[in-house]
């Protein structure tokens, strides 16, 4: 059982819906701590969701629903620590950059692309990785790697970007549960 907690537009979640039966994991429950297109896309697939700051009460709704793994797709929220040490190696994270490389607070959205440009990269791409107290700190668990074209933008470099991030995340996803 996977819950996937999600901030935003609620395309990765929609990545992971789609991928479910491909991959053999079910997304039973989907967090939310705003309004937002995620709970939406949730809602029309019928998933359970949650809309809660209440880290207590997430806490017990995973518990109440044998959740195995999180996934944070879009969250854009801190996760207490206590929380992580909790339900360490059980949380996971997609982030757009090759970690450790634009990693950390403030490196999210286009900020990671922006910088990635500046730098004057040759490569970028993204990383699932455990989630640790540390932001983008936890173990690396894979990466895909998307060329930096001369001509990108921050906007064309986040169209390659997210594509990679929806064709790893529920693979590695499938991987993980099926350790479990």
């Amino acid at each position: 059982m996977l819950a996937v907690f999600a901030s935003g537009t609620g395309t990765t979640l929609q990545a992971l819906m789609d991928n479910q039966e491909r991959y053999n994991y079910q997304v039973s429950l989907v967090v939310v701590n705003r309004a937002c297109q995620a709970k939406e896309r949730a809602d029309k697939e019928g998933i359970i969701t949650l809309f809660s700051k209440d880290w207590q009460e997430i806490d017990l709704q995973l518990t109440g629903h044998n959740i195995q793994l999180i996934v944070l797709a879009g969250f854009l929220a801190i996760i207490p620590q206590w929380f992580c040490e909790k339900w360490d190696k059980k949380i996971v994270n997609i982030h757009p950059s090759l970690l450790p490389k634009f990693g950390g607070k403030g490196m999210y959205g286009m900020h990671v692309h922006e910088a990635v440009l500046a730098a004057g990269e040759q490569q970028s791409g993204c990383t699932v990785h455990y989630v640790s107290a540390e932001v983008d700190g936890g173990a690396i668990i894979a990466q895909s790697i998307v060329p930096v074209m001369g001509d990108d933008t921050p906007d064309s470099l986040a169209q390659r970007v997210q594509l990679a991030e929806k064709i790893l995340l529920p693979q590695v996803i499938g991987e993980l549960l099926c350790n479990t």
